[in-house]
């Protein structure tokens, strides 16, 4: 299952601030596993003056009745077999690959209709020149892990075009539009092409999940923070970190057949915010995307600065 709507989530704009920075790194090493969707790294900046943005102008939001913001990130996913520890490749399994994109990002709020809208756009590429191998083999001879040998069988190079589109929508009165948000998303381009539904429950000293937005004297009282929970339901029509990319005919990669169309996620975790700084941390229980696969689970780290 790959990584959806990181950058649209975590780009929270409090009005006390003019641009937030924030670092996310995911893992799965805390369950003590290194496989399948093993590591990501992604970085992004939300700035208040960006008015005409790519990603922006898809939406084209109404002044009079939204409150948005957009910015720009970078992120690079690696993904590897069940095991690491075998050269050649392995008939069955998830194939090694990673991927690098580049994005653009905005989110609009209307708070009176309980609305959030956001979407991604992101260009980048697929294969050797994403430099997964060298990123995972250097990690794991800093912290003194077993080193993996089977990049020399990962995906080949591709070009990657990407879009996500997600829609939150509160209904009934504030009190359940706060903490129960059903969500709509899809992404499609080069990269996957899929469809998603779930269920969002958030609970904190600060109820107001579709605005995300706060005032510098409440931000500096005291800390703020919410409990997460997501349930979702996606169909994958394609997925080129399994598949290989959409004009390559790549040996290594699965075919049509062994991949599984029905997934399913669930998330949970904390978000503080105190002043300039934010937290999050997530763990996240994947389903199988592939007939021999084993259900995944990994954290996520998040951490953010207004400045």
């Amino acid at each position: 299952m790959l990584v959806f709507g990181q950058r649209t989530e975590t780009a929270i704009n409090f009005t006390s601030e003019k641009s937030r920075l924030v670092f996310e790194t995911e893992n799965d090493l805390l369950f003590g596993s290194d496989n399948y969707y093993t590591a990501g790294l992604a970085l992004s900046c939300t700035a208040d003056n960006l008015k005409k943005t790519p990603a922006q102008l898809i939406l084209k939001p109404n002044r009079s009745e939204y409150f948005s913001f957009s910015g720009f990130g970078f992120q690079q996913r690696i993904f590897t077999p069940y095991s690491i520890d075998e050269p050649n490749s392995i008939e069955n399994d998830r194939p090694y690959s990673a991927y690098l994109l580049v994005t653009n990002f905005a989110v609009l709020i209307n708070p009176t209709k309980n609305l959030r809208l956001s979407n991604e756009i992101g260009i980048g590429l697929m294969g050797q020149s994403a430099g997964g191998k060298e990123v995972q083999t250097s990690i794991h001879k800093l912290i003194g892990s077993v080193a993996p040998v089977g990049w020399d069988n990962q995906l080949e190079n591709t070009f990657l075009i990407d879009y996500q589109f997600r829609i939150e929508k509160g209904f009934f009165n504030n009190w359940t539009a706060n903490h129960f948000v059903p969500f709509f998303a899809t992404r499609i381009g080069t990269l996957t092409d899929l469809v998603q539904i779930g269920l969002i429950t958030k609970w904190g000293n600060k109820n107001n999940y579709l605005v995300n937005v706060t005032t510098p004297i409440e931000l500096n009282k005291k800390l703020i923070w919410e409990w997460l929970f997501e349930a979702n339901l996606q169909g994958v029509f394609y997925d080129a970190t399994l598949e290989g990319g959409l004009f390559n005919d790549d040996l290594n990669s699965l075919t049509k057949d062994e991949i599984i169309s029905r997934q399913y996620q669930f998330r949970t975790g904390v978000n503080l915010y105190y002043k300039k700084f934010s937290f999050r941390y997530m763990i996240k229980f994947n389903s199988t995307d592939f007939n021999s696969a084993v259900i995944h689970r990994y954290a996520s780290v998040n951490i953010g600065l207004a400045f």
